[in-house]
């Protein structure tokens, strides 16, 4: 997911996790309301919830239970457009950008710390 991130939004830096980041095409919009799009953005998704999971000490879940399938349900049921997790909080709009918003920040510090070991020029040394 990291490699894949836009530019063009100013809280996706393309060497570090922030906050959050932001994500073209994992929804859609039309007449009948969102739909979640599956396909490639779908299983970056499924990874950054595994990832989160790895890192937290718990389990990875299954397919049947991921993040994706559980914001795929929320999606279905029409809810608001904005989807909590117990790690991310998770907002989808029209024009199909979704901004995932990272709820616990010892995770994002250890995600940081993978990033900067296989991408050492990225992010500044620790002090």
């Amino acid at each position: 997911m990291f490699k894949g991130l836009s530019w063009d939004y100013k809280s996706n830096s393309p060497c570090k996790f922030g906050k959050k980041i932001i994500v073209d095409g994992l929804v859609q919009y039309d007449r009948w309301g969102f739909h979640f799009r599956h396909g490639r953005r779908r299983e970056q998704l499924a990874d950054l919830d595994r990832m989160l999971n790895l890192l937290d000490g718990k389990p990875v879940p299954e397919n049947r239970n991921d993040l994706s399938v559980r914001l795929d349900a929320h999606i279905r049921k029409q809810h608001a457009s904005v989807f909590e997790d117990e790690c991310v909080e998770i907002r989808y709009f029209q024009k199909g950008t979704v901004h995932i918003i990272f709820i616990r920040f010892d995770l994002i510090d250890k995600m940081n710390g993978i990033v900067a070991r296989y991408f050492p020029a990225t992010l500044p040394p620790r002090t």
